[in-house]
C-alpha cells in the first residue's frame, strides 16, 4: 500500500493485487497441461529404440541433440530454436527431436535396443563439441551432415530446417 493513499486508491491497488495472484496462479496451474515443447525443454533420449518405431511409423526423422549441462551455447540453442522447431511453426510434427548429454551416465537404449548411457552414445558418434545436432532415419543413420557448434545465430534456424527438409527427403526417396 501506498503511504498517505486516499481509501479509494488502497482499494484500487488491493483489487490490482488480486487479479495479478489469480493471473500468475492460473498461470501456473496451466504448465503442466502445455506440451513438453511448450514448457522449454526437450525430450530426453531414454528409448531410441521406441522412438525409432515412432518415426518409422509416422515417416519423420529423429532429431538428436548432443548438449552439456554447463554449456550456455546448448542452453541458447535449445531455448531460442530447438524448443520452438519442436513445438509450433512448420517444422512441429515432421520431426522428433531428442536430447543426448554428452556428459552423463544417464541410462539409454540405442537406436538397435542395445542398453548404453548418453556419454558413451554421444562418443560412439564422435561428438567433440556441443551443441551437435544429427537428423537420423529410424534406424540410426545419419540423413544429414551434422550441425556443430551455435555457428552463426541468425542462421542456426534455417541450417536446422535444412537439415529436417533434407531427412524428409530421403526417407521419402527411400519409401518409393
Amino acid at each position: 500500500m501506498r503511504r498517505g493513499a486516499s481509501s479509494l486508491e488502497r482499494a484500487s491497488d488491493m483489487l490490482l493485487a488480486k487479479s495479478l495472484k489469480r493471473a500468475l496462479t492460473a498461470a501456473i496451474l496451466a504448465l503442466p497441461a502445455l506440451p513438453a515443447g511448450a514448457q522449454g525443454h526437450l525430450a530426453w533420449a531414454d528409448d531410441l529404440a521406441a522412438t525409432a518405431r515412432e518415426a518409422d511409423a509416422r515417416r519423420v526423422p529423429v532429431m538428436i541433440v548432443f548438449t552439456e549441462a554447463s554449456c550456455p551455447y546448448c542452453a541458447r540453442a535449445k531455448r531460442d530454436h530447438l524448443v520452438p522447431l519442436q513445438s509450433r511453426g512448420a517444422f512441429a510434427g515432421k520431426v522428433i527431436v531428442r536430447e543426448v548429454d554428452v556428459a552423463s551416465r544417464r541410462r539409454l537404449r540405442d537406436f538397435d535396443g542395445r542398453a548404453t548411457t548418453h556419454r558413451e552414445y554421444a562418443r560412439r558418434h564422435r561428438v567433440g563439441k556441443v551443441p551437435t545436432v544429427m537428423v537420423m532415419s529410424a534406424r540410426g543413420e545419419p540423413l544429414s551432415a551434422p550441425i556443430i557448434g551455435l555457428l552463426i545465430p541468425d542462421f542456426y534456424q534455417l541450417y536446422l530446417e535444412q537439415a529436417v527438409e533434407e531427412g524428409l527427403f530421403k526417407l521419402r526417396a527411400a519409401s518409393r
